[in-house]
C-alpha cells in the first residue's frame, strides 16, 4: 500500500496518552518505518476486524 502524494489527503492529528506514543514511535522506528505508515497499516486493520465483527454478527447471508 503506498502513500498518496503530499498534499493530496486530509490530515489527522489526535492525541495518544505519552506512555502509548513513546512505545509506538520506538516499534516503528525499530522496523524502519514511519510512524505514519504504521498507523495506516494499524487503521487498515481495525477496519477489516470491524467488518468482520459485523459480517459475523449479520449472520450468513
Amino acid at each position: 500500500m503506498g502513500r498518496p502524494a503530499t498534499g493530496q489527503t486530509k490530515v489527522m492529528g489526535f492525541r495518544p496518552p505519552k506512555p502509548l506514543r513513546d512505545e509506538f514511535e520506538q516499534l516503528a522506528a525499530a522496523e524502519e518505518r514511519t510512524p505514519s505508515d504504521a498507523l495506516i497499516e494499524a487503521m487498515h486493520d481495525w477496519i477489516k476486524k470491524k467488518r468482520r465483527e459485523r459480517e459475523a454478527a449479520d449472520g450468513p447471508a
